[in-house]
């Protein structure tokens, strides 16, 4: 008997192979995870969650008709309806809690596997954002998918001190970050725990850790690296008597300066965005502060404000941004325009004068020749 049953499974498994994968994925992209079997069959599609006992129902496919899981709707897609047979699953976007194993397998044969998929996400752990910029910095952690927003405990830290904690849906800041950091706690109960820094500043950067559950357990990756760089320059035209505009790139107080290449910077405007704006000599009369949109109008231009504006930080000495400016001739008025016409004009007609003078002297003389010089 035991050799009859054995036969039996020995059959089952010839016409149904089974497969081991190990598959990586970074998170955010689409995945297809691989299963095969006889066409017109019920199928049904497990997940594990790593350290967690509990198999969770990720899609059911039968023959005319597909369902997904909780946690999985509108995420899943299968391809048996067109090409029987295939019972593959193409899973899109994929979230950090998405990390486990997945079993393919017929419904009422749970003892056969037709795909057994181990699933791994990857993670960036760089980032490298321009001043002023919103940076996102990636941590993921196996967060149960039955858990609620009261019950998550999540603290970011940089350099041993708080960056920002969400402890039972109450948030804390730490120094400097007031307001400018968060994160999505419906993101995180899918393990998503990465945190946004808005308004970047260059003192931003450094290496940051991302803890979550009690006792504190890092994150996936354990720490992020945040790169604050400077902008590119711009290179403009403005013609004399135009509006030049020079973006500051930022609310937090910075410094103007300008230089034509000959001696030492000129400041414009002194730690502009705190308190009244105090201007420089050739920013005077003309300048104005956009702060909402942080940026400095200078009106007026004149060909010598063609030079180099540098925007920089005036706590870390780094530069922002920097516009290079040309100043082009302005344009002729009407009036100018015929006044330039009319001299033409009588430039040529002085010319064809002295030209029908040369001509007449010329002609006279040669008439001359053959009489004595008193009679000419």
């Amino acid at each position: 008997m035991r050799f009859a049953s054995f036969c039996v499974l020995l059959a089952q498994l010839a016409v149904s192979p089974v497969y081991s994968v190990r598959m990586f994925v970074s998170f955010g992209h689409s995945l297809t995870l691989p299963c095969h079997g006889a066409p017109s069959r019920d199928v049904e599609w497990r997940f594990q969650q790593y350290e967690l006992p509990d198999w969770l129902h990720v899609a059911e496919l039968h023959t005319g008709a597909f369902s997904s899981g909780d946690g999985f709707q509108g995420r899943v897609e299968s391809f048996h309806l067109t090409e029987p047979g295939n019972y593959s699953l193409t899973l899109s976007p994929v979230v950090y809690s998405d990390l486990g194993i997945y079993k393919c397998q017929y419904k009422d044969e749970t003892e056969i596997h037709l795909s057994d998929v181990k699933l791994e996400i990857r993670v960036p752990s760089h980032v490298s954002i321009a001043m002023g910029m919103s940076a996102s910095l990636p941590c993921f952690g196996k967060i149960n998918t039955q858990a609620r927003a009261d019950h998550l405990d999540i603290l970011w830290m940089r350099g041993g001190e708080n960056v920002y904690q969400l402890h039972k849906n109450t948030i804390t800041y730490g120094p400097r970050f007031e307001n400018r950091t968060s994160l999505s706690p419906e993101q995180a109960l899918y393990g998503n725990m990465s945190l946004t820094i808005r308004q970047a500043r260059f003192s931003d950067e450094g290496d940051y850790q991302c803890f979550y559950r009690s006792p504190k357990e890092s994150g996936n990756p354990d720490s992020a690296s945040l790169f604050v760089t400077g902008h590119p320059t711009q290179n403009l035209t403005v013609k004399a008597g135009g509006l030049l505009s020079i973006p500051l790139y930022a609310a937090d107080p910075v410094r103007v300066t300008f230089s034509a290449g000959l001696g030492s910077d000129e400041v414009l405007i002194f730690n502009a965005n705190k308190g009244p704006a105090r201007y420089g000599e050739r920013c005077a009369q003309r300048c104005e502060l956009l702060a909402q949109n942080y940026t400095l109008l200078l009106r007026s231009v004149t060909l010598e404000d063609a030079g180099v504006y540098k925007v920089t930080d005036p706590e870390t000495k780094k530069t922002i941004g920097s516009v290079s400016l040309h100043v082009s001739a302005p344009p002729l008025s009407a009036g100018a325009v015929a006044w330039v016409v009319l001299g033409v004009l009588v430039v040529v007609l002085l010319v064809l004068g002295a030209f029908a003078f040369w001509k007449y002297r010329k002609k006279w003389s040669r008439a001359c020749r053959p009489l004595p010089s008193s009679q000419c």
